[in-house]
């Protein structure tokens, strides 16, 4: 009996060395995170379809992207004011989106603000990759012309909220190209007060509801959509 007894502790002591030997293993192997597109990014966009006198560099708009965002047919002409725009978008981990661009230096419109969040998947040129859309808004000035100098306000005409997608390969975590498409909400009277749906708090044009599906730029509506841009981006380094 006593030897049944020790033989069985000596398996349970082999089965707790084994367990413990398996559980320093697993504590020395590194845990590889999972690229995301968490961080600051640097790029350029430019239009899907343009006639702009500047001709677009070879092999900097991808038609597979532009046929994403305008539903598989050519996107219509853009109207956007400048022929490329060169933009830092940040992404942050609580799902805030920060973005700003070089245009800001021309009409003096501010950093957009505001959310991003995962799509699923989409299948590019026969390659998958993890689908992200976000959307943030900034404060857009009237141009000068359309100011009026006795009234201050004037120079406020609205909010441009862009829809702006993103596709991201865990493959290549540090390039990214999606796709944007801004929207211009014309909210101010020609005194620069915004104009206000009847008994209510928020404006009679509210940025805040759901974008259009397509982005028309010979449609005058308000919200007006300037045209759709392709862009490829790049992480910024820490160093």
């Amino acid at each position: 009996m006593a030897k049944l007894k020790l033989g069985t502790a000596l398996v349970v002591l082999l089965f707790m060395v084994g367990g413990l030997a398996s559980l320093r293993l697993r504590a020395q192997t590194p845990v590889v995170p999972v690229p995301t597109p968490v961080g600051a990014w640097f790029g350029i966009a430019r239009p899907c379809t343009t006639n702009s006198r500047f001709p677009t560099p070879p092999g900097t708009v991808s038609q597979s992207v532009c046929k994403d965002a305008c539903a598989g047919a050519a996107c219509p002409m853009s109207t956007f004011p400048v022929d490329e725009v060169v933009m830092m978008p940040t992404l942050l981990a609580d799902g805030t989106v920060l973005a700003t661009d070089h245009a800001s230096l021309l009409d003096h419109h501010t950093a957009g603000q505001g959310k991003w969040e995962t799509a699923g998947k989409t299948v590019i040129d026969g390659q998958s990759f993890d689908r992200y859309q976000a959307s943030f808004m900034w404060f857009q000035p009237r141009n000068p012309p359309d100011v009026d100098p006795r009234y201050p306000l004037s120079i406020f005409l609205g909010v441009v909220r862009p829809r702006f997608v993103m596709f991201f390969d865990q493959a290549n975590p540090d390039v990214m190209k999606g796709y944007i498409q801004p929207y211009l909400f014309a909210m101010t009277d020609q005194w620069g007060i915004v104009n206000m749906q009847p008994n209510s708090p928020f404006p009679a044009v509210d940025p805040m509801g759901k974008l259009p599906t397509a982005c028309d730029p010979t449609s005058k509506s308000n919200p007006y959509c300037l045209g759709t841009l392709m862009f490829v981006i790049r992480r910024v380094p820490a160093k």
